[in-house]
């Protein structure tokens, strides 16, 4: 199976590299380094690609101010978005290509990440960012349109820096919070003469990014003849879409135990949980979520594939579809945002996560069918 959409295999993080203070002032100032841009949790088209739709991302030449301000104030207090006006993340190296050396043994271009946020009290001024008047905002639509190589470095830089924009305080006594570690982390600044079950923790006395886990399933018989498919009562935009099923798993749950749990819930189908299987996964940046794709199969015995909706009300509608007319659909896909089905229902385009579950319980039932 080809990466999930934001799930390519991207720079290489070497994560643990970014607790060297040396190494993170090195990359950061290298003349080779490129910087992916945001501002207020949004980045911007580079236009002078022909024919190809890429993000910005400035080099020394374009950001190389920005750079010489903010550097003196790495792993410090002063480097909070509040004071500096930005969020600053280390991405990792793009080591396929050469550019800079550290230690002999780690090459490649170092790639970081700013999320501008200024006013007349930081750092950076809106004269330090004026270079971005003159670029395209992405939206949503072009997003889902670029290279997945892209994708992928804007759902990592995202998921960062809508973490440091939003965790400005510490969860254990209150005090302000600065990034370090190269904006992977975020340091406790209480001093020792203040309690703090952050600060003084045995294992470490820093908070980390979180990752959200939804687990999302495809609902299907023994024989992947059937598969159950829903409508939620959210819109989207003009069209009807129906797609997997999907939730948040909860605290001390197993995937498995969440996926029988949420199948119910939503369905009133019964799914045994030595039935589900993890197929594949994919980031979601909105607005850090981790989907875990699963098969869920459904013994149609006359009972536990009833659908009852009368549990939890999210759900509009549900049905049990017959494979054979979703195969047709997903053969004459053609690659748009979404996939044509009959009576205007839509299924996901394959920048979902949902429509590759999909084409799993096709690509399974028309093997079964080739047997026999």
């Amino acid at each position: 199976m080809s990466a999930n959409f934001f799930g390519a295999v991207g720079l290489n993080r070497v994560s643990f590299l970014r607790e060297d203070a040396r190494f993170i002032n090195l990359a950061f100032n290298s003349p080779v380094a490129k910087f992916l841009v945001f501002q207020q949790g949004e980045s911007y088209i580079d236009t002078s690609v022909k024919d190809k739709i890429t993000l910005y991302v400035g080099d020394s030449q374009k950001v190389g101010h920005v750079v010489s301000k903010l550097s003196p104030h790495l792993e410090t207090e002063k480097l909070r978005i509040d004071n500096s006006g930005a969020s600053v993340t280390f991405l990792g190296l793009d080591d396929k290509t050469p550019g800079f050396s550290y230690k002999e043994k780690y090459h490649g271009i170092p790639y970081f990440a700013f999320d501008f946020k200024v006013n007349e009290n930081t750092l950076i001024k809106q004269e330090d960012i004026s270079f971005l008047d003159s670029l395209e905002r992405i939206d949503r639509n072009t997003l889902f349109s670029i290279d997945n190589y892209w994708a992928t470095l804007y759902s990592h830089a995202k998921m960062y820096l809508d973490w440091l924009g939003k965790y400005k305080y510490c969860p254990g006594c209150g005090s302000m919070i600065y990034p370090v570690h190269g904006g992977t982390k975020l340091q406790c600044s209480s001093t020792e003469d203040k309690d703090c079950s952050v600060r003084n923790a045995r294992v470490n006395n820093v908070c980390f990014p979180r990752s959200d886990p939804v687990i999302i399933i495809a609902m299907t018989n023994e024989d992947y003849s059937k598969i159950c498919l829903a409508r939620s009562f959210r819109k989207h935009g003009d069209f009807v879409m129906y797609s997997t099923i999907a939730g948040f798993m909860e605290p001390g749950e197993s995937i498995e135990n969440a996926c029988a749990r949420e199948i119910w819930e939503e369905t009133g189908v019964q799914c045994d949980v030595e039935n589900v299987q993890l197929i594949s996964s994919q980031p979601w940046p909105y607005p850090a979520n981790l989907m875990i794709g699963c098969l869920g199969v459904v013994k149609f015995n006359g009972k536990d594939e009833l659908i009852d909706l009368g549990h939890d009300p999210e759900l509009m509608d549900a049905q049990w579809f017959d494979t054979e007319e979703i195969r047709n659909a997903m053969e004459a896909y053609n690659g748009d945002l979404l996939v044509s089905f009959r009576d205007d229902i839509n299924f996901p385009g394959n920048t979902a996560i949902a429509h590759h579950l999909i084409d799993h319980v096709c690509k399974q039932h028309k093997r079964r069918q080739q047997k026999l």
